[in-house]
């Protein structure tokens, strides 16, 4: 994977279900549920030159992962964003802290409304319920993510979607709803990356 990634190094945080957002350095791992990886100057060279930096990544196993990039600086954002994540903002302290001029976002597989039923208290929190029944809610997440993503002036041409239900899906996916603890992670990593023939926007 890094070497498709172009990168030496896969930047990831201690995933604790909040909403902090940090920048990546290649040893630190910090509590927090996005990080910023930041296009560097490669070779030393300065402005002009072709930059890349650190990939940054988060695991999922139902969660929504969310991979923004920044096309005028190069800059990028791995989220990790499960229901709680979600309800306390991640999203946008991941959007916030890439400071993005010009941004392009992509929602990767997570566990589909087919599958994730909850109870009252958290589909009020979350919402976006597609049915209830006996006490239960069956919510879509991906929903969620992409209203937050618009709330946040990411325009929906610019949202893009992996298909698939995490739960659903065993041959593809892992599942902690359908697994336990003993469930697999998947990486979702993005490396910040820019063309020296791409101008700034702004």
């Amino acid at each position: 994977m890094l070497g498709a990634l172009g990168s030496s190094t896969i930047a990831q945080v201690r995933q604790v279900h909040g909403a902090r957002a940090v920048d990546a350095t290649e040893s630190s791992l910090e509590e927090a549920d996005a990080v910023v990886g930041r296009a560097r100057p490669i070779d030393g060279r300065g402005v002009g030159a072709a930059t890349i930096g650190i990939a940054v990544g988060v695991r999922v196993a139902d969660c929504v992962p969310v991979l923004i990039a920044d096309e005028a600086s190069g800059d990028v954002v791995a989220i990790h964003a499960g229901w709680r994540g979600v309800v306390l903002g991640v999203v946008r302290a991941g959007v916030e802290r890439l400071k993005a001029l010009a941004a392009v976002a992509a929602i990767g597989p997570c566990i589909g409304a087919c599958c994730f039923e909850v109870g009252d208290d958290v589909a009020r929190q979350v919402g976006f319920v597609v049915a209830t029944r006996g006490g239960k809610a069956w919510v879509d997440l991906r929903a969620a993510v992409r209203a937050q993503l618009l709330a946040l002036g990411i325009e929906n041409m610019r949202i893009d979607e992996v298909p698939g239900c995490t739960r659903c899906d065993a041959a593809r996916f892992h599942s902690f709803r359908r697994d336990g603890a003993g469930a697999g992670r998947m990486l979702a990593a993005i490396v910040p990356r820019r063309s020296p023939f791409r101008p700034r926007v702004g």
